[in-house]
């Protein structure tokens, strides 16, 4: 749920080179229901959304504060159906 100049700190210093989505206003977390139920905050969730809008990768947790798989992810071609 952070903003874009939020993200963007948090994109650089990661050097990814990859798109992060902003989303102060909770849209996406609450898509996704990855909202606290009584806090207004997210849970911790790296979804890595490849071509076609499809989720390549979903960590969540203690495994979403470290990016290296998401961003390993980013680099996989895409799984032919």
């Amino acid at each position: 749920m952070d903003d874009r100049d939020e993200l963007a700190k948090f994109k650089a210093s990661l050097k990814a080179p990859f798109p992060f989505i902003p989303d102060p206003e909770g849209r996406i977390v609450r898509l996704y229901n990855v909202k606290t139920p009584v806090v207004s905050f997210a849970l911790r969730f790296t979804f890595v959304v490849g071509p076609e809008r499809k989720i390549l990768k979903v960590d969540s947790g203690r495994d979403a504060i470290d990016p290296s798989t998401a961003i390993v992810a980013c680099s996989l071609p895409a799984k032919k159906a």
